[in-house]
C-alpha cells in the first residue's frame, strides 16, 4: 500500500468569473414527444461560489499486457512494452540484464495496442482511446517515435499487425476491416470488412500472400482474404464449433498449420477445446482436438520455432505444439514457480541466432522472467517501466468518510482519499471497478468483466479479495458490466450491461446474501443505466439502446421505466427525450423523479399521474460516454439543490425554482457528494473537492431572486400591459415588509402577485413560460414564509 499528500492546490471561483450562470429552456410535457425546447426565459442563476481543492493523482502505477521481443542492431536482446497511462508510453528493456533502455511517454492515447517487430530491431507498434488509435515507428537506432497512421481505414481499434514481404497488415474494429500499409510509399489499402454481422476481425496471420482474419464478437467467422486481388473466401468450420464459437481472438501460423484460439469453447462453457488448426497447405481442418484445455491469455500462442513448433499456456503450464504430429508435451514452466511471481499477462519467444530458444513471460507491473525450455533454466526481473498516471474511472464516499475511486482497464489499482488527513493512498482492488455502493454501512464494489460483486466493511483493514470478498458474479445471466446500482436499505438493485455479443442489459434485485433474481431487458435489447427506488417502493430506471459491445443497438430511444419489485414487472415505460439514446441517472425527491440523459436534458417525472413534467435542456454539451457512465445526478444532503456532471462540466441545480448553474467547465467525468455536502469530483486523472456556499437561501434572498426574474421578463417583453406595473408594486411591498420582519404583510403582498398572474386578462400579456416560473418562485417564498 502506498500513500501520498500532494501539495494541495485550491482555487476559489465566484460567481461572474468562471462560474456561469445559464438560463433553461423549458419544454412542456407536449412537447418532450420531439424533444424541442421553449423559447429560453432568462431567469437568473443560483449566485454560488465554489472552492475547488486539487487533491491530486487518484493512482500511478505500471501497467502492461501486451509485449513483443526482438534484437537489436548490436545484438541487444530485447522486451518492447506499449504500456497504459494517461498517457501511455512505450518502453525498451533488456532481457538479459533487466535494464531500461528507452522509455517514452505518448499524449494523447491511453491504452496500448499491438506490436510488429522489423528484422532490424525496429518496431511498430498501436496506442488508441476511445476516440480512436495511432501506429506509430519506433527507430531501434535513434530511439525516435513516428506516428505512422492514424485511425487506418476509417477505424478505431487495430486487433493485428503483421508484416508480410515489407508490407504491414492489420485487422479493425468497428466494421471488422483488413487493411495493408506500405512503408515505402505511405500507401494505405483498405479491403473492406470480411463479415457483415460482427464488429471484431480479430486474429490474423499472413501465410503465402493470404491474410487469414477471425471476426467476433457475434457470430465469429474464419476469411480468407487475397492480398492480390481482396477477394475473400469465408472458411466453412466444423458443424460442431460453427454451433457455439461466438468470436476468434488469436492467430499464429506453425509449420503449414494456423492456430486459431476461439471463444466459447467447444462444449460451450471457458474449459476444454478452443483452438482449431487450419492446414493452410491442404486447404483443410486438421489435428482435432490436439489442444484439449482451455488456452491462458489473451495472446496464447508464442511465434513459431525453426523446428515448425510454438508454445502456449493452459492450465499454469507452458506446452510445446508440434505441427509435425499435432502432439502437445508440457515444458515443465509448472515447477519453476514463476506463475506466482504477479499477474501474467503475455508470454513471447525469443530465438538466439546460435538457435536458443528462450520464453519471456511478462507481469503487468512491468516484472518479467526469462525460460529455457532446454534445460529449465529461469530467471526473474523486477519491473523498471516508470508508472504512469492511471485514468480515473469511478467514485464513492463510504461509510468510512473516504474517498474510493476505480481505474479505468488498469492493474488492479484503487485510489483511496482521506479527508481527514488528506492523504491519497493506493489500494487493491479490480481492473476496473465500475460502481460503488454503500449498504448497510459496507462497500459494494461492482466490476468489469463478468459483472463482478464485492462486498466488505470499509471501516476495517482493506484486504481485496478477503476485505472485501466476492459475493457473486452475473455472467451466467450474461451479464458483464456493472451500471448502477441503488437500495432501499433492504434490498440492492444493480442495473447491467449484456456480456459481447448480447443486446440488452438486466435489473437484479438482491439482499447480497447471493445473486438475487434477475429481470433481462426492461426494454427489449436495452441495458440498465441507472437505477432509484421511489418514495411509493417502486424502482425507477434509465435505460440505454446500447446493451453489449458488438451488439446490435435498439432501434429505441432511451427509456424512464416504472418497476414493480414485489411484483417483478415493469409497470409504465417512457421515452422522456425523444432522439436520446441514453437516461444516465435518476433521482427521487418526493413525488418526483429527476432524470438526467446522455443528451444533456433534466428530466422532471411525476410519479403519481407517471407523467413527464417538464425537460430542462443544460445547455451542455452532449456526453458521448457509453452507458451513460460520465453523465450523473444527485441531491444534496443540505442545501436543497441537485448536483451533477453533463457533457463534462458540473452543475447545480435548484428543482423548486428552476435555476441552474456551472460551477466548473470541461473535462470532469464523475461525482459522489459526501454527508457534510463536500462535492467529490473526478477528471481524466485527479480528484476534486468543491466546497460550494451561497445554496442557503433564505425567504429574502428567494424574494431577491424573484424580483430579478420578473424584471428579466419585463424586459424581454414576456410581460406587458399594466399587469407589469402591479407585479413591480406587490413586490416593492412584500419586500419592504419582509425587511422590517412584517411577515403577515409580506405573504399577502406576495398572495397579491400570485393573483395577478393568475388572473392576467386584457390588454395583459404574460407568456406561459413566465407565469409558471414566477409561480412557482412566489409559491417557494410562501412555503419558506409558511
Amino acid at each position: 500500500m502506498a500513500s501520498s499528500s500532494p501539495p494541495l492546490l485550491v482555487r476559489r471561483i465566484a460567481t461572474g468569473a468562471l462560474i456561469a450562470a445559464v438560463s433553461l429552456g423549458l419544454v412542456s410535457t407536449g412537447a418532450a414527444a420531439d424533444g424541442s425546447a421553449a423559447d429560453e426565459s432568462s431567469p437568473p442563476g443560483l449566485d454560488l461560489s465554489v472552492e475547488v481543492t486539487d487533491h491530486g493523482l487518484v493512482a500511478t502505477e505500471t501497467s502492461i499486457s501486451v509485449a513483443d521481443v526482438g534484437t537489436l542492431p548490436d545484438g541487444t536482446r530485447v522486451q518492447y512494452l506499449p504500456a497504459a497511462g494517461n498517457p501511455a508510453s512505450f518502453s525498451v528493456v533488456d532481457i538479459d540484464t533487466g535494464e531500461l533502455i528507452d522509455h517514452q511517454s505518448i499524449p494523447p492515447k491511453t491504452l496500448a495496442g499491438p506490436t510488429e517487430i522489423l528484422p532490424d530491431g525496429s518496431a511498430y507498434f498501436a496506442l488508441r482511446d476511445g476516440g480512436g488509435v495511432i501506429l506509430y515507428h519506433w527507430d531501434a537506432e535513434t530511439h525516435e517515435i513516428t506516428e505512422v497512421l492514424e485511425n487506418p481505414a476509417g477505424e478505431l481499434l487495430i486487433r493485428g499487425l503483421q508484416m508480410h514481404d515489407g508490407i504491414l497488415y492489420g485487422n479493425t474494429y468497428a466494421r471488422a476491416k483488413v487493411f495493408s500499409y506500405d512503408p515505402e510509399t505511405g500507401d494505405v489499402r483498405d479491403y473492406g470488412s470480411v463479415a457483415s454481422d460482427d464488429d471484431y476481425a480479430w486474429g490474423l496471420s499472413v501465410v503465402d500472400g493470404i491474410a487469414y482474419t477471425g471476426t467476433g464478437m457475434h457470430a465469429g467467422h474464419v476469411v480468407a482474404v487475397d492480398l492480390d486481388s481482396g477477394e475473400m473466401t469465408e472458411l466453412e468450420l466444423p458443424a460442431e464449433y460453427d454451433e457455439v464459437i461466438t468470436y476468434f481472438y488469436s492467430f499464429q501460423q506453425v509449420g503449414d498449420l494456423i492456430a486459431m484460439g476461439f471463444s466459447p469453447s467447444l462444449n460451450g462453457s471457458y474449459e476444454g477445446v478452443n483452438t482449431l488448426f487450419w492446414d493452410a497447405a491442404a486447404g483443410d481442418w486438421a489435428c482435432e482436438g490436439a489442444i484439449g484445455s482451455f488456452l491462458s491469455l489473451n495472446a496464447p500462442f508464442t511465434d513459431q520455432t525453426d523446428r515448425g513448433t510454438m508454445f502456449f499456456k493452459s492450465e499454469g503450464e507452458i506446452w510445446e505444439f508440434d505441427s509435425a504430429d499435432c502432439s502437445v508435451s508440457a515444458t515443465g514452466w509448472i515447477d519453476t514457480g514463476l506463475e506466482d511471481t504477479g499477474n501474467h499477462r503475455a508470454l513471447n519467444l525469443l530465438t538466439t541466432a546460435d538457435g536458443e530458444e528462450i520464453l519471456v513471460g511478462l507481469n503487468r507491473d512491468g516484472s518479467f522472467w526469462r525460460f529455457t525450455p532446454a534445460t529449465g533454466e529461469h530467471e526473474m526481473f523486477d519491473g523498471v517501466v516508470p508508472g504512469a498516471p492511471l485514468t480515473a474511472h469511478s467514485l464513492h464516499i463510504a461509510s468510512d468518510g473516504r474517498a474510493y475511486m476505480g481505474t479505468y482497464n488498469g492493474p488492479g489499482t484503487l485510489g483511496r482519499f482521506d479527508p481527514a488527513t488528506q492523504e491519497m493512498e493506493q489500494i487493491d482492488g479490480p481492473s476496473q471497478a465500475d460502481e460503488w455502493l454503500t449498504f448497510d454501512h459496507q462497500l459494494i464494489v461492482g466490476s468489469y468483466g463478468n459483472a463482478v460483486l464485492h462486498m466488505g466493511d470499509p471501516s476495517v483493514e482493506w484486504d481485496y479479495g478477503t476485505n472485501p470478498a466476492e459475493r457473486f458474479q452475473l455472467i451466467g445471466e450474461q451479464q458483464d458490466r456493472v451500471a448502477t446500482m441503488a437500495t432501499n436499505g433492504e434490498t440492492v438493485a444493480i442495473g447491467t450491461v449484456a456480456d459481447y455479443g448480447v443486446s440488452g442489459g438486466g435489473l437484479t434485485l438482491t439482499d447480497m446474501t447471493d445473486s438475487g433474481v434477475t429481470y433481462r431487458d426492461l426494454v427489449e435489447a436495452q441495458s440498465t443505466t441507472a437505477v432509484t427506488f421511489g418514495n411509493d417502493g417502486l424502482i425507477y430506471a434509465g435505460t440505454s439502446n446500447r446493451g453489449g459491445l458488438s451488439s446490435p443497438n435498439s432501434p429505441l430511444d432511451g427509456h424512464l421505466v416504472v418497476f414493480d419489485p414485489e411484483a417483478g414487472e415493469v409497470l409504465d415505460k417512457v421515452i422522456p427525450v425523444e432522439g436520446n439514446a441514453t437516461v444516465a441517472e435518476v433521482v427521487a425527491l418526493d413525488d418526483t423523479i429527476w432524470a438526467i440523459t446522455n443528451s444533456s436534458d433534466l428530466v422532471e417525472f411525476d410519479t403519481t399521474t407517471r407523467e413527464v413534467v417538464e425537460v430542462y435542456d443544460l445547455g451542455t454539451d452532449t456526453s458521448a460516454s457509453t452507458w451513460g457512465a460520465a453523465t450523473t445526478l444527485q441531491a444534496h444532503p443540505t442545501d436543497g439543490l441537485l448536483y451533477g456532471i453533463a457533457g463534462t462540466d458540473v452543475f447545480a441545480f435548484d428543482p423548486e425554482t428552476h435555476d441552474m448553474q456551472i460551477l466548473a467547465e470541461d473535462g470532469y467525468k464523475r461525482m459522489d457528494i459526501a454527508e457534510d455536502g463536500t462535492l467529490y469530483v473526478i477528471d481524466a486523472t485527479n480528484l476534486y473537492t468543491f466546497d460550494v456556499s451561497g445554496a442557503e437561501q433564505g425567504p429574502v434572498e428567494q424574494l431577491e431572486a424573484l424580483s430579478a426574474a420578473t424584471e428579466g421578463y419585463l424586459d424581454s417583453g414576456d410581460i406587458t400591459g399594466p399587469i407589469a406595473h402591479q407585479l413591480q408594486r406587490t413586490l416593492d411591498q412584500a419586500e419592504k415588509h419582509l425587511g422590517a420582519d412584517r411577515t403577515v404583510p409580506a405573504v399577502r403582498a406576495l398572495e397579491r402577485f400570485v393573483r395577478h398572474l393568475e388572473n392576467a386578462k386584457m390588454p395583459d400579456s404574460v407568456t406561459e413560460e413566465a407565469r409558471a416560473d414566477l409561480m412557482h418562485r412566489a409559491e417557494a417564498i410562501l412555503d419558506a414564509l409558511d
